[in-house]
């Protein structure tokens, strides 16, 4: 009998993070995608329904191995990217996660990490014209080591997600109310945004 392969294990769990964008509290609130192509290192993406402005980049790195320091059980992703690939930006997060292949899905915690932070603190070095990433974090609830903050119960992603977006959409709804006067000036233009 021929063992799950990487390609089959990553597929699904992109599939089951999807699953947590949709089904999580609140449920329905986001429209998940899967991108077309992965030029841009998104494996999912999402939006709050009927709100096309904001979106959500998400690149899912899954294991379906923990490894144990002490009598912690620890959650560790490698992976590797071309520097001129490297992507930061305030829309694009990476989710972590252990696939527990009994059960056939995440099990708490997750993590949920904004790519500059995953960047800049997931323990990494450039070889070979490559940057090698290896991220990190205790499974343990209890624990206090760097990704804590950025745990989460599988169910509380689309949570986080739609508290981002909300705050992001306020944020952009008060800028539109000060255009910035070059805009209007210009003969003929016509502001339209949506009621408050």
């Amino acid at each position: 009998m021929s063992r799950l392969s990487d390609v089959q294990f990553s597929r699904f769990a992109e599939m089951e993070a999807a699953k947590l964008l949709t089904f999580g509290r609140p449920r329905g609130v986001l429209e998940v995608m899967l991108p077309m192509t992965d030029d841009e290192r998104r494996d999912l993406e999402a939006h709050i329904k009927e709100h096309f402005r904001l979106s959500f980049a998400m690149q899912v790195k899954a294991s379906y191995v923990l490894y144990r320091l002490a009598r912690a059980a620890r959650f560790q992703k490698s992976f590797v990217v071309r520097p001129e690939r490297l992507i930061e930006d305030l829309f694009f997060y990476y989710f972590f996660g252990f696939m527990d292949l009994d059960t056939m899905a995440y099990r708490a915690p997750v993590f949920l990490v904004p790519s500059h932070v995953v960047h800049s603190e997931a323990v990494h070095q450039l070889r070979g014209g490559l940057l090698h990433y290896n991220f990190v974090a205790s499974m343990d609830p209890k624990s206090k080591d760097r990704w804590r903050p950025y745990a989460c119960e599988p169910a509380e992603v689309a949570g986080r997600v739609v508290k981002f977006l909300r705050a992001h959409e306020a944020h952009r709804r008060a800028s539109l109310r000060h255009p910035v006067g070059s805009i209007i000036v210009q003969p003929g233009t016509i502001l339209v945004g949506r009621a408050a």
